[in-house]
């Protein structure tokens, strides 16, 4: 199974929170790539209990509504290509940055 998410990143206080929308997973980080990774480490461990449990649909639980409406409103997010991969149960991942 490999899929794209949509990944928003936004500022809280001293940090940067990255949400995955389709999972309603949240990391943190100091910089929107720092949160970026966190979230991709902290997906691929939720993927891993999923696969090991059985249970799928503990893994799809969308983001509340309001998450999913500051996404039109978000600023596409590129981050570089160093330091991270994705989990293997994504394709791929569209970020956005809120307040960019």
């Amino acid at each position: 199974m490999a899929l794209t998410v949509h990944l928003l990143l936004y500022p809280e206080e001293t940090w940067y929170v990255a949400h995955c929308l389709e999972f309603d997973l949240v990391a943190q980080g100091k910089t929107p790539l720092d949160a970026f990774k966190n979230l991709l480490d902290a997906i691929e461990v939720q993927a891993a209990y999923a696969q090991e449990a059985g249970d799928w649909g503990q893994l799809f639980v969308p983001a509340p509504a309001e998450y999913w409406r500051l996404l039109p409103m978000a600023h596409p997010y590129r981050p570089g290509a160093n330091g991270w991969h994705l989990p293997a149960i994504l394709s791929g991942v569209e970020c956005a940055l809120v307040g960019a």
